[in-house]
């Protein structure tokens, strides 16, 4: 396999928005012709740089959207998605807190109450939460997301003499949403937020990645929106919720992950489930192996397993069961 050149400028996709990439990742194979046709040729595209020059709102149900903007720290470029309910809104992540996510999701909702929800507290994911006074997440993982409620979060994407951006151009620190605390609204597994007249969203726990990262299920459209299945630790703990969400493959329509192609047909689930079954049944049996060197100097094993049609699992082969990390098994069959 040609190892990937990391920096290197994907081929370019015409676009609008007002951010540039200078950090690039390597061109995903698989993702940059879905990117290609999407923002340059597919009619469901909306784009209001009167309210943000830095999302585009792709229509893909009617009452959903799915809300991409650029990756402002040199990593993978993330989803947003809002739910249009009977009474109320729902965003689903909130990406980097750059530009006005929720004026967007209120002129594509008619200016109804919106709720917003985390599947996870990273700064590609929850960094915007700041706009919304109260957030759903986890219960798992509130204590993580509390952790980024400081106004200094956004520092390590600007130089610190020029405080100029390090990994995307075109904005400034006047473009981050103003700081405010929040209050965190715990959701046990399951558990359901209602949007009126019997709309129900049921958080899904999909664990790995993070303490409490977890999916969203809308009941009404069949959509899932799935965060981040690229990491797990335990994989063990991944491997068992997603064991879970396969047998309701029936209740789900399409498959929305918080970064590269969305609307996957569902059994894609089922594809990261046979990965990270396979590294539980033989941790050694990776498709790509490394060593990194981690900020205080330590080596670690970095190795990945490919999922079919999709991405890949990252996984340490020293932090695959629930007995290596001492976490708690709750998996029930």
């Amino acid at each position: 396999m040609i190892p990937a050149v990391p920096n290197k400028p994907n081929r370019p996709i015409n676009k609008d928005l007002g951010s540039h990439r200078i950090v690039w990742e390597y061109e995903h194979v698989v993702r940059w012709p879905f990117f290609k046709v999407l923002r340059e040729f597919s009619t469901l595209r909306e784009f209001y740089p009167e309210i943000s020059k830095f999302h585009e709102a792709y229509k893909v149900r009617d009452n959903t959207w799915a809300i991409y903007t650029d990756s402002f720290s040199g990593t993978g470029d993330p989803w947003m998605f809002v739910i249009n309910g009977p009474k109320k809104a729902l965003v689903v992540d909130t990406g980097y807190g750059i530009g006005d996510l929720r004026g967007l999701a209120e002129k594509l909702t008619g200016k109804k109450d919106i709720l917003c929800c985390v599947t996870h507290h990273h700064l590609d994911h929850a960094y915007g939460n700041f706009q919304f006074d109260q957030v759903y997440c986890h219960e798992d993982e509130v204590e993580d997301l509390k952790a980024t409620m400081r106004p200094d979060i956004w520092d390590f994407m600007l130089d610190p003499k020029t405080d100029k951006p390090l990994y995307t151009e075109g904005w400034t620190r006047d473009d981050i949403v103003e700081f405010k605390e929040y209050e965190i609204l715990p959701l046990k597994s399951n558990e359901m937020i209602d949007l009126g007249d019997g709309y129900l969203v049921e958080i899904i726990p999909l664990r790995g990645h993070c303490k409490g990262m977890s999916g969203y299920l809308d009941h009404q459209t069949g959509c899932i929106f799935t965060g981040d299945l690229i990491s797990a630790e335990p994989v063990e703990m991944l491997r068992d919720d997603l064991y879970q969400i396969c047998q309701r493959m029936d209740e789900i329509s399409g498959v929305f992950h918080g970064h590269g192609m969305f609307d996957q047909t569902p059994v894609t689930l089922q594809y990261h489930y046979n990965a990270a079954k396979a590294i539980c049944d033989n941790p050694e049996n990776a498709d790509e192996k490394s060593v990194i060197t981690l900020p205080d100097g330590t080596k670690q094993k970095y190795y990945k397993k490919y999922v079919l049609q999709a991405t890949n699992i990252k996984y340490n082969p020293d932090k695959v069961t629930y007995e290596q990390t001492g976490r708690v098994n709750t998996y029930k069959k």
